[in-house]
């Protein structure tokens, strides 16, 4: 379950010590976002933050495949200034200066 994280309302008032930074609560994706605090009542808002990644996670994107289909071209370094084609259409190779 995912934890979301909420802060007052500004000129809701001061709220109690549990809700006056923020505070994080977990709840079930499907539940309705909280509107007061749990303990004094105040209304409150839900914080948007993006998601978080743990370091070791890889993101997969697109294969080489479908990138060759989509029509893109892929260059991998192959020395300094060097890049080799892996796949695609265009020179085999490209050198810079």
């Amino acid at each position: 379950m995912p934890t979301y994280v909420y802060q007052v309302v500004p000129d809701a008032g001061d709220g109690c010590a549990h809700c006056r930074a923020a505070f994080e609560i977990v709840q079930r994706m499907s539940e309705e976002a909280l509107t007061k605090c749990p303990q004094c009542g105040v209304q409150v808002e839900r914080i948007i933050q993006r998601p978080m990644v743990s370091d070791g996670v890889k993101l997969k994107g697109p294969s080489n495949s479908q990138l060759e289909k989509a029509g893109f071209t892929q260059f991998k370094r192959n020395g300094k200034g060097t890049y080799e084609k892996t796949f695609g259409s265009g020179p085999s190779h490209l050198h810079g200066d």
